[in-house]
């Protein structure tokens, strides 16, 4: 495999000379939080009908979840969406944008989950609580179908917490990843290649992971991907996590599934949800939104 497939953005490429963008093994984990939280906070936030903040009894106490409805129609479908931030930083706030933005460019609703981050919360605290959350949306709006949605860290979340699900009752019905974690190893030669430089580092989510995994943890670069619903995943050119992104793609289409998968060779991760913005970010959003209203509405995920 080449080292990449095209050329970097060249409006990221000026703002990855600044080499506070860098995501580094923090020193002061408190620190580290509130300075990539605010960062990503600050993310232009579009005006949305109705934003409702929620509490839930979840498997570690209070566990907040914040709704989004575009309209005043009625909730069709219900997306939870799990923030990414490699296991270990994010929040309602820091992607209170993104979920604005899918709510609004698919027509559903969305329900964000505030999940316990590591390294005091490891695995499977977050699958634990994203469990919870799904279990509430199912007893609030019943009969509807149901959706899994994250980027990077909270994609794993997502497959994860939908594998589960999928021998039960109700499985979900669709899977929506931007960008997706997968594989803790880092060895893949997307790592190796864009580990530095990108803003998210192979030495950082390294270390996340190891903050994260516990014994027993969910592999999913080994895992039966059979039982997924139907997947539409959004990988980036200049990604370390770019080659897991493929795998599992690769993987998840060979057991079976159904899998719409959209590159943006001049990316980076999480070009997305950068409160700067990215010019293929819109793009990227409408292809999500498009694979999830696909399958969740006409029960089909059209595509290639």
């Amino acid at each position: 495999m080449q080292p990449s497939d095209g050329s970097l953005d060249p409006d990221l490429a000026r703002w990855l000379e600044d080499p506070r963008v860098a995501l580094r093994v923090p020193a002061d984990l408190a620190i580290f939080r509130n300075g990539a939280n605010g960062y990503l906070s600050r993310a232009p936030k579009p005006e949305i009908r109705t934003v409702e903040d929620h509490q839930i009894a979840g498997p570690g106490g209070r566990l907040s979840l914040r709704l989004y409805r575009p309209t005043g129609d009625a909730d069709t479908a219900i997306v939870v969406f799990l923030h990414g931030g490699a296991f270990v930083f994010g929040d309602l706030d820091t992607h209170d944008a993104l979920c604005r933005r899918v709510a609004r460019r698919s027509g559903l609703t969305v329900v964000a989950v505030d999940y316990r981050l590591a390294p005091e919360s490891p695995c499977p605290a977050a699958i634990d609580d994203a469990f919870a959350a799904v279990v509430w949306v199912r007893s609030r709006f019943p009969d509807r179908p149901v959706a899994l949605a994250g980027d990077s860290a909270g994609g794993w979340l997502a497959i994860t917490v939908a594998a589960r699900l999928a021998g039960l009752e109700q499985p979900v019905k669709a899977l929506g990843l931007l960008y997706p974690a997968v594989d803790p190893r880092c060895s893949s030669g997307s790592q190796k290649a864009f580990g530095r430089g990108h803003m998210l580092t192979r030495d950082f989510m390294a270390w996340a992971w190891r903050a994260f995994a516990t014994e027993g943890m969910p592999d999913l670069t080994k895992a039966d991907l059979s039982g997924l619903p139907p997947s539409v995943v959004i990988t980036a050119g200049f990604d370390p996590l770019r080659d897991e992104g493929y795998a599992l793609i690769d993987r998840a289409r060979a057991a079976g599934v159904h899998v719409v998968a959209h590159h943006y060779p001049d990316m980076i991760h999480g070009f997305a949800g950068l409160p700067q913005g990215s010019r293929r970010s819109d793009e990227a959003l409408d292809r999500l939104s498009e694979g999830l209203v696909s399958a969740l509405i006409e029960g089909v995920l059209r595509g290639g």
